[in-house]
C-alpha cells in the first residue's frame, strides 16, 4: 500500500510541476483582481496623473503668461483717479474791509476731482527689447523644467516598472522551488514511515520546506511593495494590484558615438546651461542700457468740480487736458552702472564655466553608465547560459531523486543552484534595462519610449 501511494507520487512528478504552478496562477488569478499595463501605458497614465509633472506644467503657463509686451515694458500704462469728499465747518472771520466780523456755522462745502492719466516709455536704452528676449528665454528654461520633470518621471516608472517584473518572476520562481520542497517533504516522510528514509532526512526536508516558506512571504512582500511605488509614481490607488504585461527586453544596439551626439545636443541640463548662459549675456545688456536716456510721454484729462460756503469762492469748476513728454538721464549714480557691469560679465563667465562643469558631468555620467550597460548585456548571455545549466542539473537530479540515487541534501544544492542562476539572470537583466533606460535619459531620448 505504502509503495503504491510513493508511485502516485512519482507518476504525479512525471505530469510535471508545470502543471501545478499553472493551478496555482489560476487560483490567485481568481482570487486577486489584476490590472495589466504595458510600460508605454504606465507612462501615459503616470505623465496624466503625477503631482510634480501637473506642478511643472503650472509653472510652465505661468512663464507663458509672463512673456508679454506688457510685461517687458513695450506698452502705455494708463491708469485713473477719483476722489470726493465732504466736510463741515464753522468759521469767523475779519475782514479789512469791515470791522465787523463774518461768522459761518455748520457751512458744509463737498469737492469732486476725476481724472485719466497716460505714462509711456518710448525709450529707455532698448532695455524693453532685452527684457522682452530674456522672458522669452524664461519660457524656454521654464519648458525646458518640464522636459526634465517628465524624463525624469519617465526613468523612475521605468525603474519600479521592470523592478516589478523582476520581483513577480523572482516571486514565481520561488513558488516552484517550494512546492517542491513540499513534495519532497512528502516523500521523505513516507519513506521515513516505511523505513527507507532516516528521521533527519524528513526533518531536513520539513526544514527546507519552511524554509521556502518563508522565503516566499518575503518575497511576497518584495512584490507588494514594488507594486506600491510603482503606483505612487503613476498617482494611482496605492492598494491598486498593477501588473506588468511586458517582460524585460533590452535594446542590444545602443552605440556609444551615437548617445556622444545625441548627448551634446538634446541632454536637457546642457540645454538649460546653455538658456542660463543666454540670460547672463542679456542682464549685461539690461545693465548697459541704463547708461541711455529714457524718453516718456505722458498725458491727461482732468475734471474738478467744489462748493465752498465758507470760502469767497462759493463754486468752482474746471476741466481740461494736458500732455508733455519727460527726458532723464542718470550723469552719476556712484559708479553703481559700472559695480553693476563688472558683476554681469563675472556672472556670464560663472554660467560658461557651470556649462563646461555640467558637461564635464554630463559625459563621465554617459561613459560609466554604457560601460554598466555593455557588461551587463555580457552578464545577461552569461547568466542565460548558466540558467539553461543548472535547468538541465536540476531536471537529472530531480529523476535521480525520484529513482533514490540522489539524497534530500544533494537535491536541496541543487535547488539553491536553480534559483541563484534564476536570480543573478533576473538581476543581470533589470540592471542592463536600468542601464539603458538611463542611456535614454540623458542622451535626450528617453522619450522614444513613449512612441
Amino acid at each position: 500500500m505504502i509503495y503504491r501511494y510513493i508511485n502516485q507520487v512519482f507518476k504525479f512528478w512525471q505530469i510535471g510541476f508545470s502543471g501545478i504552478i499553472l493551478i496555482l496562477l489560476l487560483f490567485t488569478a481568481n482570487t486577486y483582481s489584476q490590472d495589466y499595463y504595458s510600460f508605454k501605458q504606465c507612462l501615459q497614465i503616470g505623465l496624466e496623473n503625477n503631482y510634480s509633472i501637473k506642478i511643472a506644467k503650472n509653472d510652465e503657463i505661468i512663464d507663458e503668461n509672463n512673456y508679454s509686451l506688457g510685461n517687458a515694458g513695450f506698452l502705455p500704462y494708463i491708469y485713473s483717479e477719483a476722489n470726493q469728499s465732504y466736510s463741515i465747518t464753522d468759521s469767523r472771520q475779519v475782514l479789512a474791509s469791515s470791522p465787523d466780523p463774518v461768522e459761518k456755522d455748520n457751512a458744509k462745502s463737498n469737492a469732486l476731482s476725476a481724472s485719466v492719466n497716460l505714462n509711456w516709455t518710448i525709450f529707455d536704452g532698448f532695455k524693453m527689447f532685452v527684457e522682452y528676449k530674456k522672458l522669452n528665454e524664461m519660457l524656454q528654461m521654464g519648458q525646458l523644467n518640464t522636459r526634465m520633470s517628465i524624463e525624469n518621471l519617465v526613468a523612475q516608472i521605468g525603474v519600479e516598472y521592470y523592478n516589478v517584473i523582476q520581483q513577480k518572476k523572482r516571486l514565481e520562481t520561488i513558488r516552484y522551488i517550494k512546492n517542491l520542497s513540499k513534495e519532497r517533504m512528502k516523500v521523505a516522510e513516507e519513506r521515513y514511515r516505511i523505513g527507507q528514509e532516516s528521521k533527519l532526512e524528513f526533518q531536513q526536508a520539513k526544514v527546507d520546506f519552511n524554509s521556502d516558506s518563508s522565503q516566499f512571504l518575503n518575497q511576497s512582500e518584495n512584490l507588494s511593495a514594488a507594486i506600491i511605488k510603482l503606483n505612487k509614481l503613476l498617482a494611482v490607488n496605492i492598494d491598486k494590484n498593477t501588473s506588468p504585461s511586458d517582460s524585460i527586453s533590452i535594446n542590444y544596439f545602443l552605440s556609444l558615438t551615437d548617445l556622444l551626439k545625441e548627448t551634446q545636443v538634446n541632454n536637457t541640463n546642457l540645454l538649460l546651461a546653455l538658456t542660463n548662459q543666454s540670460i547672463s549675456e542679456l542682464n549685461l545688456k539690461l545693465v548697459n542700457s541704463s547708461r541711455y536716456p529714457v524718453l516718456s510721454l505722458f498725458g491727461g484729462a482732468t475734471l474738478a468740480q467744489s462748493e465752498s460756503p465758507a470760502s469767497s469762492v462759493l463754486e468752482s469748476n474746471s476741466q481740461g487736458w494736458n500732455y508733455g513728454a519727460s527726458l532723464s538721464f542718470t550723469i552719476f549714480d556712484g559708479f553703481n552702472i559700472n559695480r553693476q557691469h563688472k558683476n554681469a560679465r563675472i556672472d556670464i563667465q560663472n554660467a560658461e564655466l557651470e556649462y563646461k562643469e555640467i558637461e564635464q558631468e554630463v559625459l563621465s555620467t554617459l561613459a560609466l553608465i554604457y560601460n554598466t550597460y555593455q557588461n551587463s548585456l555580457k552578464l545577461v548571455d552569461l547568466e542565460r547560459s548558466n540558467l539553461q545549466i543548472a535547468r538541465n542539473n536540476f531536471d537529472i537530479a530531480m529523476e535521480r531523486y525520484r529513482l533514490g540515487n540522489f539524497s534530500g541534501l544533494e537535491m536541496r544544492d541543487v535547488q539553491r543552484a536553480y534559483l541563484d542562476a534564476e536570480d543573478r539572470l533576473l538581476a543581470a537583466q533589470y540592471q542592463a534595462k536600468i542601464a539603458e533606460i538611463s542611456l535614454k535619459q540623458i542622451s535626450g531620448k528617453i522619450s522614444d519610449y513613449l512612441l
